[in-house]
């Protein structure tokens, strides 16, 4: 009886140690996760649950098979339990660091947004890290020589134990004071009908990430295949944003109507989409409707619409579980060794188990090898397709040929090269099918951006995208350049005109300078704090900005 009760008192720190570090980096991570970026998974809650519940039980099984056989050898074949109980305290001691790193010590994480991390910058954090290192294990050390090592190990399954209990609380508090509970609807936009385009009428709106108005214009001017290509539309060089990043302003711009952060993004999202004109036009007007875009959220209703969506739910536990193992070492590994992560971004859109389906993917070079080797498919039925590409999002990972480069060395200036490429691989594919002079075409950027400004706080910058828009059996002799002050705003009626067959020249006949537009900023992930402004001048001109006053905070 006495071996048994010695034999419990050892093993029962393995126990609670395999327990609470899988429930750590398998339940409680990656559900906090979910529960504080619900509109970044194509997912649920309901979908994780059955991986990560199955593997928290294998991981936490491991764990303790390990640390029974090091408990078996030390005790019965070395005859020296001190082994094991050095072990145990080395292992408790990597977990508390752990543990204190990713949940004390995380403040300053850079956001996960697909920019490449210098993690050499982060100076003061990683001397936090080794200073960490050097105090609980210094302790330990101490608590050995005052008490025994024996004596250290049985402090090992309470403080274990009292972390897991906090764990659980602020587990169970992430999923009552967020939306995680929710059972929500989820799509996915395919690759389906990619190919497709009418003989009759078509309608495109071709959107590329982040490209600067008056950057992409200058780099562009003096080259012969950029007067050709967009020789039949209106290049709009004065166009404002009303938002700096994408999440906002697509819905924006299919619907006008402004996120003021009312409700949460996915409400405002839904409402934007089923309230858009356009869409209920070109619906209601029988248009075969396809909508490529790898972040979407729209009600079932907005979506079925869509013929390229799928709400298949199932996932590639491969992937996921990839995705999560990236998160964990970014948030929990020591500074010094975050670069081992290797997460410049999260890529859950890739985690969707095949069904005969292709999941859209916006990469310009998938994109830009599709137009040059797949053939279109003509239809009787009128076309819509809306397409988000990367264009020229960092990172800066192609030169002007869309070879890839390494990241650290690619320039904005090389990308926004290949993504014209990519615009002309595109349009002379229409012109080759017969489907570009039939087709109202914009193409636009999301929203601008400044070569060699990526700060959180310093976004006005931003607020400039291209602009170019040809109608219906529009053509030209060479580009039409226009002054117009454009916004955001103007374009629910720009499309109604171009849906009812008025070429580039005529739209926005009722804007003139000089024109205030209104815009609105706020800082990267930390979208709860809106800030409205003004442009009084030009689109680019940052010093014409003026505050309104009002600011929109959830």
């Amino acid at each position: 009886m006495k071996k048994g009760v010695q034999f419990f008192k050892d093993i029962l720190p393995a126990i609670v140690l395999a327990l609470t570090t899988s429930f750590m980096f398998l339940i409680f991570e990656p559900v906090s996760l979910y529960a504080n970026n619900i509109d970044d998974f194509w997912f649920d809650l309901y979908d994780m649950l059955p991986l990560l519940i199955p593997q928290f039980f294998l991981f936490a099984f491991i764990i303790f098979i390990v640390l029974l056989i090091c408990y078996v050898v030390a005790t019965k074949l070395f005859k020296k339990p001190t082994i094991y109980y050095v072990i145990i305290s080395i292992l408790f001691c990597l977990f508390l660091i752990t543990y204190i790193q990713g949940n004390f010590l995380a403040g300053s994480l850079p956001g996960v947004n697909g920019e490449v991390f210098n993690w050499r910058q982060y100076k003061t954090e990683s001397i936090t890290s080794i200073v960490l290192w050097i105090i609980v294990f210094g302790v330990s050390l101490l608590l050995i020589k005052k008490f025994t090592i024996k004596k250290y190990a049985s402090f090992i399954a309470p403080i274990t134990g009292a972390v897991l209990v906090m764990l659980i609380i602020s587990f169970i508090s992430s999923l009552l004071t967020t939306r995680a509970l929710e059972d929500k609807f989820t799509s996915k936009a395919t690759f389906d009908y990619y190919n497709q385009v009418s003989k009759n009428r078509n309608f495109f709106i071709f959107l590329v990430d982040a490209i600067d108005s008056r950057s992409f214009d200058a780099l562009l001017k003096d080259n012969s295949d950029y007067q050709s290509t967009f020789k039949d539309f209106t290049y709009y060089q004065d166009t404002v944003s009303y938002y700096p990043y994408t999440r906002d302003s697509i819905p924006y711009l299919f619907s006008q109507i402004p996120n003021h952060n009312e409700t949460e993004f996915s409400e405002y999202s839904k409402n934007a989409f089923a309230s858009s004109n356009i869409i209920k036009t070109l619906n209601d007007d029988h248009y075969n409707m396809y909508f490529y875009e790898d972040d979407v959220i729209m009600d079932a209703s907005t979506a079925s619409i869509f013929k390229n969506m799928s709400n298949s739910t199932k996932i590639n536990s491969d992937n996921f579980f990839t995705e999560i193992r990236r998160y964990d070492f970014y948030k929990y590994l020591p500074y010094p060794l975050k670069g081992k992560a290797h997460i410049e971004d999260l890529s859950f859109w890739m985690s969707e188990l095949d069904e005969g389906h292709v999941d859209f993917d916006w990469h310009d070079r998938t994109n830009y090898d599709i137009y040059n080797n797949e053939e279109l498919e003509v239809v009787d039925d009128n076309v819509f397709h809306f397409i988000h590409l990367e264009g020229a999002h960092i990172w800066f990972n192609l030169d002007e040929n869309l070879n890839p480069v390494d990241r650290t060395v690619g320039t904005y200036s090389q990308k926004q090269i290949a993504t014209f490429k990519t615009i002309k691989a595109y349009l002379d594919r229409l012109k080759s099918a017969n489907a570009y002079d039939n087709a109202s075409i914009v193409i636009l950027a999301d929203h601008g951006y400044k070569d060699g400004v990526w700060e959180y706080d310093y976004i006005n910058n931003r607020f400039n995208p291209i602009l170019y828009i040809k109608g219906v059996n529009e053509t030209h002799s060479k580009m039409h350049r226009s002054d117009k002050p454009i916004s955001f705003e103007d374009f629910g009626d720009a499309f109604n005109d171009l849906y009812n067959g008025k070429s580039s020249t005529e739209l926005f006949s009722n804007i003139s300078s000089p024109r205030n537009r209104t815009i609105i900023y706020y800082v990267w992930n930390k979208e709860d704090h809106m800030v409205e402004e003004i442009q009084t001048g030009k689109a680019w001109d940052e010093t014409t900005i003026i505050e309104t006053g009002n600011i929109f905070d959830r």
